[in-house]
């Protein structure tokens, strides 16, 4: 009887993985379509991204900009007629679950394809500013230091569960689905964590006692790409998930990685995140409470590809939305163009060739 019940479960259970499968695939079908509105917006979000990702001048800027357009994307997609066909009528889904199938169905569609661009991004943002310069420099400092000085007091990890943990962190890296990432990033905390009590079995461990053995760890892995890897999910994950004990390791790996860059060995070593970090970590809250409040509001943007043919650049595509005045559009435009307002409010929007991705249309 058991064994039967058991059979059924397993049978309920696949069957909702396929159908959750299923309506993914549709809606990633969907986002390539260019006869649908969804795909051009798609296609449109990636190449106002693409375009003006050059423009931003901090990564966090960078980041949110991609996170509120998918989240204008994915609240479009959500009252939309367009999923309303993909759906099965006789496969009822609770809003969470399709928010959640629509968000794994962007990451594919939006962040898998403009992953490279991102990180060469991110780099460039970050070698400019000279922080991944002091993040190696304090890297080598962090290395030569005792356990002591870093304020360990528990067993750290071993040759074999290193190499465990850096194979984790290397498929992180690989990954372009910020949640599939923290996923990772949990699994190599608890790798840490569970090596934490070699020497103690079954004594509780906070994280002043956490917080040292991390900064150990990371310091024998590849900062740079880690760091990157750490603000790609702090900033483009689903602002709607409760993370738990992602959240609690996510901002801890943040809090490492903050005091690696200003470790000072004449110091007395610290075993708790600083007021700076946890300012941080505060500003970043409320950054995804915003953009939990965008979703709740569900305003699109729409995007328009302009051609200017007197000025013979190539055409840009900008970002709109339904209040946006001409003025404002034109004033857009030269920016994008690098033209001044004057001359473009001359040649009048009416002379331009624009294509839009607008519901009226």
């Amino acid at each position: 009887m058991l064994d039967r019940a058991r059979h059924r479960l397993s049978t309920v259970l696949t069957g909702l993985i396929f159908h959750d499968g299923r309506l993914t695939k549709r809606i990633i079908e969907l986002a390539r379509d260019p006869l649908s509105y969804f795909g051009n917006l798609v296609k449109d979000h990636r190449a106002f991204t693409l375009e003006t990702m050059s423009k931003h001048s901090t990564s966090t800027e960078l980041l949110q900009e991609i996170r509120q357009m998918m989240t204008q994307l994915k609240s479009y997609l959500l009252q939309s007629t367009e999923l309303q066909a993909l759906l099965e009528p006789q496969h009822q889904y609770t809003q969470d679950k399709l928010e959640s199938i629509v968000e794994a169905a962007l990451c594919k569609s939006v962040l898998k394809p403009l992953k490279e661009p991102i990180y060469k991004s991110l780099e460039k943002l970050h070698t400019d500013a000279g922080s991944m310069k002091q993040l190696a420099q304090n890297q080598s400092v962090v290395l030569n230091s005792t356990t002591t000085a870093l304020g360990v007091t528990t067993s750290i990890p071993e040759a074999p569960a290193m190499e465990k943990i850096s194979m984790k962190l290397n498929k992180l890296h690989q990954e372009y689905s910020p949640q599939k990432k923290i996923e990772l990033l949990l699994k190599t905390c608890k790798i840490i964590y569970d090596c934490m009590s070699v020497s103690c079995p079954g004594r509780a461990h906070g994280a002043d006692d956490f917080l040292p053995v991390m900064m150990y760890v990371l310091a024998r892995s590849n900062l740079s790409a880690l760091q990157l890897d750490v603000e790609y999910m702090m900033e483009l994950m689903d602002p709607t998930l409760t993370l738990g004990e992602g959240s609690y390791y996510l901002t801890t790996t943040y809090g490492a990685l903050e005091h690696i860059k200003t470790f000072d060995q004449q110091r007395s070593a610290t075993r708790q995140l600083s007021r700076e970090v946890q300012d941080s970590i505060h500003r970043w809250e409320r950054r995804r409470t915003l953009n939990q409040e965008r979703v709740d509001q569900g305003s699109v943007r729409d995007f328009l590809t302009v051609y200017c043919p007197e000025i013979g650049v190539n055409p840009k595509t900008l970002g709109v939305f339904p209040t946006m005045t001409v003025q404002e559009l034109t004033e857009q435009c030269a920016a994008r163009f690098e033209q001044g307002t004057c001359l473009l409010l001359s040649l009048s929007l009416k002379r331009y060739f624009i294509t839009s991705c607008s519901q009226s249309s």
